[in-house]
């Protein structure tokens, strides 16, 4: 969507927020099902779920399915829209979204290897449902996500099939044959994502956790590309410095303005009051002392 939004494809952006909100909604509440039910987070703990909440496997299945344009769901309509604007963008982009969609897949087909497949885990024996009022929900929106072609073809948001290789005479050879098997690459990324996936974390081709023969590669990944730090080495000091200076300015001069006006008035009363001696004659002759100020000054004006 961000990638979309820079090449100012405003439509192809609205049209992956739609299909992407509601799978990763799926997502999001399967998650939420199973930590209810299990009462854990870590993944280590848990698996065999998929024959004690088949509502939230199918959840999940479909959400994932979705994330990773698999056809006929939104998303690969959404992806297909703009893939087949593929020979108007670099070739390196075309790389970057069919790795990020197979890094997509490889992930969720991880999560799915170590929450519902496996043997069940203690805290996953004896799992049960979630409850209907969750249920009801997830299921509604299960059946939503399946229902997002029909929606785009009645909102008349697909391209047709026909107008793909309408202009293949403008196209050089390299983005010919870009336009004529974009679509069987996100689908073979997608595969080989699910494939790697699989073969890791099912069936135990590679040790787990996989240990990658470059360290400094392998900590990147593992701290999610140190998004974490950077953000809190940059926004976060950035926030907690303005609001330190914030503070300390509204303490010392906001406050400290307003409490000398305070002061300044407290200390003229403490003063006044003394100057009170209760003879009228000393109250004309101070009035008179300050008309003739106001007298000397006016006159020194003009």
């Amino acid at each position: 969507m961000f990638i979309a939004v820079g090449l100012n494809q405003v439509d192809v952006a609205l049209l992956l927020l739609l299909a992407h909100s509601i799978f990763k909604g799926m997502l999001f509440m399967s998650a939420g099902s199973i930590i209810s039910t299990t009462n854990t987070q870590d993944l280590t703990e848990m698996g065999g779920l998929w024959s004690r909440m088949p509502a939230t496997t199918a959840a999940f299945v479909v959400g994932s399915a979705g994330m990773v344009a698999l056809l006929p769901l939104g998303n690969f309509w959404a992806m297909r829209r703009w893939l087949n604007g593929f020979w108007t963008v670099p070739l390196w982009l075309v790389i970057v979204l069919l790795l990020v969609n197979g890094l997509t897949a490889l992930n969720l087909t991880r999560v799915f290897g170590l929450v519902f497949a496996g043997k069940p885990q203690p805290k996953t024996r004896r799992t049960p449902e979630v409850g209907w009022a969750m249920a009801v929900a997830m299921v509604t929106l299960t059946v939503f996500g399946l229902l997002v072609p029909w929606m785009l073809q009645q909102w008349q948001l697909l391209i047709s099939w026909n107008g793909v290789w309408a202009d293949d005479a403008n196209l050089d050879a390299l983005n010919l044959l870009l336009k004529t098997f974009d679509i069987p690459l996100l689908a073979l990324s997608g595969f080989i994502g699910c494939a790697v996936g699989v073969a890791i974390y099912w069936f135990g081709v590679l040790p787990r956790p996989v240990r990658l023969p470059v360290p400094i590669l392998q900590d990147l990944l593992a701290y999610d590309f140190y998004i974490d730090r950077i953000y809190r080495l940059t926004v976060v000091w950035a926030v907690d410095s303005i609001s330190k200076i914030s503070a300390w300015t509204d303490k010392y001069v906001v406050d400290g303005v307003v409490n000398l006006f305070g002061l300044a008035t407290l200390f003229s009363g403490e003063g006044l009051k003394y100057s009170g001696t209760g003879q009228s004659q000393f109250y004309v002759l101070t009035i008179a002392a300050g008309v003739a100020v106001l007298l000397g000054l006016i006159i020194w004006q003009f």
